[in-house]
């Protein structure tokens, strides 16, 4: 399916999103660790409908009650939405992310976050970050941070091949990772080696 960019979207909250992210990849976390925070928030998002969840995010419906599964929730999904909606309720006065903070606490636990990692993170879902790019970040991170090949590998589980895929689509900003982490202004010299490179160039 072709990446289809979004109309609009805060470019301030994408940056202090990426700030954040870096933060927590520097705190040993890894994407996966993120996910629950970004279903929980779409979920609640559009008050526990999952119906209305999975249109937005454009997927199925079971693929959410799927993940909902591996995050441990089993079929606690309607306990979820009566939850939120009574907090809702009981705090009128509360914007969403002071109510998602406490929503999280309660049912995401793991991994803890501050108040304003919480509504940094909240941002940058909102400007449709996918939660596929936070892999390629991570692997951007790892590479300005000056982690080896080999740590990066054991962190993911990742084939060179596979790491270097992601690297590359980077460069092009019209696929999806590269559109989104175009403001990190990626170089050919930060993914291509030195011989690499040579041989690019002979090549032209």
């Amino acid at each position: 399916m072709r990446f289809k960019k979004p109309a609009s979207f805060s470019k301030v909250d994408l940056l202090r999103g990426f700030q954040t992210l870096n933060k927590l990849w520097e705190r040993n976390l890894l994407p996966e660790d993120l996910e629950r925070h970004y279903f929980l928030h779409w979920f609640a998002a559009h008050q526990g409908n999952i119906i209305q969840t999975a249109g937005a995010l454009q997927i199925h419906r079971n693929t959410i009650q799927g993940r909902f599964l591996e995050f441990g929730f089993s079929n606690k999904t309607v306990d979820l939405r009566h939850f939120w909606l009574a907090q809702k309720a009981q705090n009128k006065k509360k914007d969403f992310c002071a109510d998602f903070f406490t929503f999280y606490q309660k049912f995401g636990k793991k991994p803890v976050f501050t108040r304003e990692e919480n509504e940094r993170l909240v941002a940058l879902w909102r400007t449709g970050f996918p939660p596929k790019t936070l892999t390629t970040h991570y692997i951007f991170w790892a590479v300005r941070t000056h982690k080896t090949r080999e740590w990066i590998g054991k962190k993911l589980d990742y084939v060179e091949r596979h790491r270097f895929r992601l690297l590359v689509s980077i460069l092009n900003p019209k696929t999806r990772d590269g559109f989104w982490l175009a403001p990190l202004k990626p170089g050919a010299h930060e993914i291509y080696s030195a011989a690499h490179r040579r041989i690019r160039l002979s090549a032209k």
